[in-house]
């Protein structure tokens, strides 16, 4: 599934070294960010196999370093990928999800400088409790420049020995912070799995054709299972 994902990335910087010259670059949407997890782009690579299908990968481009696990089967990015600049203490994490070998998608996007992460421009969600009789978990979207309205939206499924014995959602309005709270409250058992997503769906001005309009969707999809 595709997603069209719009951030305001504000104020967040990529220092590099050029002929001992420092050159600043302005991060300004997503597709410099995408440039940057680029394994094609690090010169020096090293992999550790993980086991037979994944690799642990380290990169290294003058300043920065990537690293994450490579499903070589699937030839994707799985789970968390991390970019650090050894110039400052910025941080990029993105979180992929392997749907199929063609369908890799950005689950979460994080921010974070001096260890802190930016929820004014990270998409995420954080586990804040899990017990047999709840689950709380908390999401951050970006608000959306020019949004006009939005449909924003948690969907979940429980499962009971490979059997669904619940599905519902929890539906937000004005949510002005961009901090949406999930209180799900069952019975859970032993062996229960949770699986849902997140959608924060906007409708946004098209700075380029006022008479035209533009869609935008922060999607984060999760699952816990209950041991």
């Amino acid at each position: 599934m595709k997603k069209f994902i719009i951030f305001l990335l504000l104020s967040l910087t990529v220092i590099s070294c050029e002929k001992k010259r420092e050159r600043v670059k302005v991060i300004k949407n997503i597709t410099d960010v995408d440039e940057m997890f680029q394994l094609k782009n690090y010169k020096t690579q090293v992999k550790m196999a993980v086991n037979d299908s994944i690799d642990h990968v380290t990169a290294h481009l003058e300043n920065l370093t990537l690293t994450g696990d490579f499903n070589t089967k699937m030839n994707s990015k799985t789970g968390i990928w991390t970019v650090k600049n050894s110039m400052d203490s910025k941080v990029i994490q993105i979180d992929y999800l392997v749907f199929s070998k063609n369908d890799i998608f950005k689950n979460q996007i994080i921010f974070k400088d001096h260890n802190k992460i930016d929820s004014s421009v990270s998409k995420f969600y954080v586990l804040k409790d899990k017990t047999p009789k709840k689950l709380v978990l908390y999401f951050f979207s970006p608000k959306m420049k020019d949004m006009l309205t939005n449909n924003t939206k948690v969907a979940y499924r429980i499962y009971r020995d490979s059997k669904k014995i619940k599905t519902d959602s929890i539906v937000y309005k004005n949510v002005k912070d961009g901090k949406y709270f999930a209180y799900i409250k069952y019975d859970f058992k032993k062996g229960d799995r949770i699986k849902g997503y997140f959608s924060d769906f906007a409708m946004l001005k098209n700075p380029k054709n006022k008479d035209s309009l533009l869609v935008g969707d922060n999607t984060i999809y999760f699952r816990e299972s209950f041991e």
